[in-house]
């Protein structure tokens, strides 16, 4: 094979990966409190991220689920443990409550569940730009803050929820992606 036909084909197989390689956006393997980042920006390439205690969890490898399309039947996520959360496109799901944001043409959306044994502080964290709405009883839970992850780990948002004990919701909606990384943080300490 010529020098020019093998990076063709390389380029090829580069075109092919990429949504994988996005999507695994930090290598799962946590290492003393740090992981080794191998995001979509060139800057973050081999950069140990420096892991707050309440999201270490991140690294470990996320549990594939499939979110529901309604209310009923939505699956559990366990706290503490990451899924990778399978999305539908936003026409076929319908939502306990409206997302103030509006939803775009091609975006996904899902429900999945979780319980909280305790009340406290819980955080939901996202890979993706996707809206965020913990939903208790048919009502949207006001969050109490949002930020972004710790540079170059791959997450994209963290929002804060005071959560009573009970089972909620998770609904996300207005997604770029049909599948996002969801880990529920719960209170530390």
């Amino acid at each position: 094979m010529r020098q020019g036909q093998g990076m063709v084909i390389g380029m090829m197989v580069m075109a092919l990966a990429g949504p994988a390689w996005a999507q695994g956006a930090v290598q799962r393997a946590a290492q003393g409190g740090k992981a080794v980042s191998s995001p979509v920006d060139p800057s973050c390439k081999g950069v140990a991220v420096e892991w707050p205690t309440d999201l270490k969890a991140w690294g470990l490898t996320a549990v594939p689920v499939t979110a529901a399309t309604a209310s009923g039947g939505a699956p559990a996520l366990t706290p503490g443990a990451p899924a990778r959360v399978a999305l539908a496109p936003k026409a076929g799901v319908t939502l306990a409550t409206t997302p103030p944001k509006p939803a775009g043409e091609s975006t996904y959306a899902g429900i999945v569940s979780f319980t909280v044994p305790a009340s406290g502080p819980y955080r939901i964290a996202l890979d993706a730009g996707a809206w965020v709405d913990v939903v208790a009883n048919g009502t949207a839970v006001e969050s109490t803050s949002h930020k972004h992850g710790p540079n170059c780990s791959g997450i994209h948002k963290v929002v804060d929820f005071g959560l009573a004990a009970g089972t909620y919701r998770l609904q996300l909606s207005n997604s770029p992606v049909p599948a996002v990384t969801v880990l529920v943080v719960p209170p530390q300490g």
